[in-house]
């Protein structure tokens, strides 16, 4: 496996559009993704020294997100990576009308607290 040095790891961040956010002996990001999550990363000042293989693979799947392939990528055409993006979730199924006439018979909950409910 190929390791990037920590100067190709800030270029990285750079073309994927991480916003630095602090910087002390390390510098902190973080990425907004499409779905409102946000990612968190730092990176070393050590410059051009390389990254161990473990290390590499921790960050790409932790904090960046992205697999080895698309590390690369991003460096060699300079686009931010593409990330899938998560299904929306279903709209919750509402209740059975047996059980909403029984909410309401026996529970004595309004129709508008009733839809309100889920499964």
């Amino acid at each position: 496996m190929k390791t990037p040095s920590w100067d190709e790891i800030l270029e990285f961040l750079r073309l994927d559009r991480w916003t630095e956010v602090r910087a002390t002996g390390h510098v902190f990001f973080e990425k907004v993704l499409p779905d409102g999550e946000i990612l968190h990363t730092h990176a070393s000042r050590s410059g051009s020294k390389t990254v161990s293989p473990g290390r590499f693979r921790a960050i790409l799947s932790d904090q960046l997100r992205v697999n080895e392939a698309q590390f690369w990528e991003v460096l060699r055409t300079r686009s931010p990576a593409t990330r899938p993006t998560p299904a929306p979730e279903p709209p919750p199924a509402s209740l059975p009308m047996w059980i909403a006439q029984a909410l309401e018979r026996e529970v004595g909950l309004r129709r508008d607290q009733i839809a309100d409910l889920d499964e």
